[in-house]
């Protein structure tokens, strides 16, 4: 099948790397280093006693001083490759262009010494000839076809090679006594059954053992495609992302030449584009699809069964034909995307080539498409939720700005009762007045809160984003804080590390002093008279790490983890003044949306440390990578 991409170059149809070593399999090659090495130190030994043996027991003529050689030349280049073999494994690493060099190396000094031996036992006559096959076989399983195919070729060339060179009397022939008799080596008839035979051999040993092995091959590929793929579209519940990622895997996993995902309309008459890749803009802006007009999409949507269109011929199954045909298409593989209750739309693979599909081809796009459809329909749920949140929102948003103004007109009722206005009052009713009070206020900062987490969740922002330097924002938190600190006798303190920097941020002005207002405010509010608060703001890899800490009253460690709930407030908490359960919320959110984290540390009675991390302004990765998450991970994620 076509290729979408990859580091090598298209070329009649196979990927070449411009570096012929890479035709190794380093997936393969992996494993085979400590094996070949030890079959290699059977095969070095076993040369040395078979010699001894057909010699001293079997009566056969053999020489002796060369075989012994090239048995020992075996096990000495044998340790050589063992030594290299641990240099590469300890500074590049298994999997490596190196260690696919080392095989390619070792393989080639074995047709060497096979060679030698055939030549030394009788050539053509050898029964070592065979031998050949099993090198075959082992390339196969190691290497690509095409580098196996070369393997083959070069094991008849040299069997081949070396008949001709002792028939021509370039290589003297080496007539092993007591094994063959006469002069076979030289008569041609012998030597075009025996080469026939072994090529014939070889070839379909290449042919058998590359072919399993290449099936095999893409079945892994296929499976590890199919599991990354899951994590990738499952990574996200942004359905459009999930429908890119899901042709992108789909697409990496079958080598097609593209894959496309149209969903069913909410009509359920035609099935809209909704990602694609490896597709010309052309041929994308065709049109939808009407499955009134098409009989492979309307089958498959209906049946809920494959549908594969293997040649020229079967696109009169499709709308537009023309369209096809413009873009060299000449099979197509559809399958459905089944939701929990219904067909949700068609996944497409293309091909340029005749009948490139089959049914393995069908049920492992359809493993695809159902990963796909469980991701899609979590997405779908996921924007439905969000739909209803921001409803929501905007009705606590429209509910609240409406009861603003009663109770800001209450309280202001109220306090002119208080200051007199309307004459002297009583104790027992200033006493209910200021009880009024109380709880006006507390109705004020609710409203307030609820107006401002609900602003943030419909994406409401008040103000534009800019540049700021946090320690100068902080200061001024801290002088609007002042009078308080003063009245309770409290002890503030500020250190920026390294003295000096602007720390600077891109963010909305208004928000960020909301958070620190409120984190110092609880500061200062929960740590009783006399004592501390401290912020520390410092730097740390493309960051800003502010973290304020008081001497207050801590939080118990079972209310830590509800601390950022709605509402909620430590039972501790109480008994220092009004207060909504929201302004933890608001600031969590607020931080998650700069691309930020909040975390909180406190020990009951001793004091609590609150921890913010937001991305320094600036072109940085790292920023963007924490605002992407953020909007992945939504509010309160």
């Amino acid at each position: 099948m076509e290729s979408l991409g990859g580091s090598g170059v298209r070329a009649g149809g196979m990927r070449l790397s411009t570096d012929w070593l890479l035709l190794a399999r380093t997936e393969g090659v992996v494993a085979s280093g400590p094996w070949l090495l030890r079959l290699r130190w059977a095969a070095g030994v076993a040369v040395l006693v078979a010699t001894a043996l057909a010699r001293q027991v079997l009566g056969v003529g053999v020489p002796v001083v060369p075989l012994v050689v090239v048995g020992g030349w075996i096990l000495l280049y044998n340790a050589a490759l063992w030594m290299w073999l641990r240099r590469v494994e300890a500074t590049t690493g298994e999997g490596s262009l190196a260690m696919a060099r080392l095989t390619h190396v070792e393989l080639a000094l074995d047709w060497l010494a096979m060679i030698a031996l055939i030549h030394l036992t009788g050539g053509v006559e050898s029964p070592l000839v065979i031998f050949f096959v099993l090198h075959i076989i082992v390339a196969s399983l190691l290497f690509e076809r095409l580098a196996a195919a070369l393997y083959a070729a070069a094991a008849v060339l040299l069997t081949g090679g070396l008949a001709w060179a002792e028939a021509a009397s370039v290589l003297p022939h080496r007539h092993v006594e007591g094994f063959l008799p006469g002069e076979a080596f030289a008569d041609l008839a012998y030597l075009v059954g025996v080469l026939g035979t072994f090529t014939l051999l070889g070839l379909a040993s290449f042919y058998l053992a590359s072919s399993l092995v290449a099936h095999a091959r893409r079945r892994e590929e296929q499976l590890a495609t199919l599991y990354l793929g899951a994590q990738t579209i499952n990574s996200t519940l942004e359905l459009g992302e999930v429908l890119q990622r899901l042709v992108e895997a789909t697409a990496s996993a079958m080598d097609v030449h593209g894959v496309a995902v149209g969903l069913v309309d909410p009509t359920g008459t035609r099935i809209e584009e909704a990602a694609s890749v490896g597709l010309s803009e052309e041929y994308l802006a065709k049109g939808p699809v009407l499955l009134s007009h098409s009989q492979a999409h309307a089958e498959v949507v209906l049946s809920g069964e494959p549908f594969i269109i293997q040649s020229e011929e079967d696109r009169v199954h499709l709308q537009y034909p023309d369209a096809a045909a413009a873009e060299r298409i000449r099979s197509m593989l559809l399958v459905p995307l089944r939701g929990k209750e219904h067909v949700l739309g068609v996944v497409r693979a293309y091909s340029t080539r005749v009948s490139a599909f089959g049914p393995d081809d069908a049920r492992f796009l359809g493993a695809i498409a159902a990963q796909g459809a469980v991701a899609i329909d979590n997405a779908l749920a996921f924007g439905a939720l969000r739909k209803i949140e921001q409803d929501k929102s905007r009705f606590v948003r429209m509910v609240t700005h409406e009861l603003r103004s009663p109770v800001a007109g209450a309280d202001s009722i109220v306090r002119a009762l208080l200051g007199g206005y309307a004459g002297p009052l009583e104790d027992r009713q200033r006493d209910f007045l200021e009880r009024l009070a109380r709880r006006l206020e507390t109705l004020r900062m609710l409203i307030n809160d609820l107006l401002d987490l609900a602003a943030g969740r419909v994406g409401m922002e008040r103000g534009e984003v800019q540049r700021m330097a946090l320690p100068e924002l902080i200061r001024r938190v801290l002088e609007h804080l002042d009078p308080v600190i003063q009245e309770k006798h409290q002890v503030t303190e500020l250190h920026v590390e390294p003295a000096g920097s602007d720390f600077e941020v891109e963010a909305n002005a208004e928000s960020m002093f909301r958070i620190f207002l409120n984190l110092v405010g609880n500061a200062v509010k929960y740590t009783p008279e006399g004592g501390a608060v401290v912020v520390r703001v410092e730097s740390t890899d493309h960051q800003v790490q502010v973290a304020v800490s008081d001497t207050g009253i801590g939080i118990p460690a079972t209310a830590l983890p509800q601390l950022f709930t709605e509402f909620f407030r430590a039972s501790n908490a109480k008994a220092f003044g009004p207060g909504t359960g929201l302004g933890l919320v608001i600031v969590k959110e607020l931080v998650e949306k700069m691309g930020g984290h909040i975390s909180v540390e406190s020990d009951e009675g001793q004091g609590t440390t609150f921890t913010v991390i937001l991305p320094l302004a600036g072109p940085s990765d790292q920023r963007q990578a924490m605002r992407q998450e953020a909007l992945v991970r939504g509010p309160g994620g």
